[in-house]
């Protein structure tokens, strides 16, 4: 049974969500133009999105703590724990504009940290897929494996490409187009193991495992769109459909926090 706290998370997360989703598809209701102003959503965003990923990532650290020495998932969760540090610095870089100077400025020295997170989580998974192939769970053979990886690189690969050509021949400061170009290729690349990772999750629904990246996949996946989203919102300079980019942004922090939480409470138990 869920506790009351976590209920209570959710709702709140599921709340942030659904206003952020209204703005973008009623812009000038009653209630965003006079009360839940782009001003003061612009802000709440910002205040949730440290706040979310400030828990993640002490919740993955604490996971990898409560794992013993030379337990192989245990440097897998401190990676994590790094790409999620890495993001909240990239957002604390922007926050001050966001909260004060109502603008999102791009690019920023945020971004560095932003792109620093994607090898942090691209290692923490590559270590999951060894821990779990050094513990006897169902990875599938190599050719399954090659078949997985080959299949979902070459679709996301085909998708991203097409929602991105408006990127590439837009106009615009070559370190923009290069920057906004970099998010969903990173992405594309980060597709890969959470793929084989999703193989596994599968195999292990119902299982409490199962629920723990279940939350964490579906986190980085939601992750991979808003990435995908602001590229192509910037590009086509549909700024105003910003409010899509922060809702996705705020669900995916929110998932993997609840992974790791999910799974700290499997470690305590």
């Amino acid at each position: 049974m869920k506790s009351r706290p976590s209920v209570a998370a959710w709702a709140l997360v599921s709340a942030l969500v659904a206003v952020y989703l209204g703005w973008g598809l009623l812009p000038d209701a009653a209630l965003y133009r006079e009360t839940l102003t782009p001003r003061v959503l612009l802000a709440v965003a910002a205040i949730a999105k440290l706040g979310i990923l400030l828990t993640g990532a002490l919740l993955a650290f604490a996971c990898r703590d409560r794992l013993e020495e030379g337990n192989a998932a245990r440097p897998a969760w401190a990676l994590l724990s790094a790409g999620l540090f890495s993001t909240l610095v990239g957002q604390m870089s922007l926050a001050p504009y966001q909260l004060f100077a109502n603008t999102t400025p791009f690019p920023t020295v945020g971004d560095l940290y932003f792109v620093l997170s994607y090898p942090f989580f691209i290692a923490a998974f590559l270590v999951f897929l060894r821990a779990y192939h050094d513990s006897g769970l169902p990875l599938g053979s190599i050719g399954e494996r090659a078949a997985i990886v080959l299949g979902v690189g070459v679709v996301a690969g085909l998708a991203v490409i097409r929602m991105l050509q408006p990127v590439a021949a837009g106009g615009g400061e070559l370190l923009d187009r290069i920057l906004t170009l970099a998010y969903p290729v990173l992405d594309l690349v980060l597709l890969l193991p959470l793929a084989l990772l999703l193989r596994i999750a599968l195999r292990l629904r119902g299982s409490q495992a199962g629920a723990v990246w279940g939350l964490v996949l579906a986190g980085f996946v939601c992750l991979c769109f808003g990435d995908i989203f602001f590229a192509y919102f910037t590009a086509l300079g549909q700024e105003h459909l910003d409010a899509y980019v922060h809702g996705t942004y705020i669900l995916s922090y929110a998932l993997v926090a609840g992974g790791a939480r999910r799974q700290l409470q499997l470690l305590q138990a």
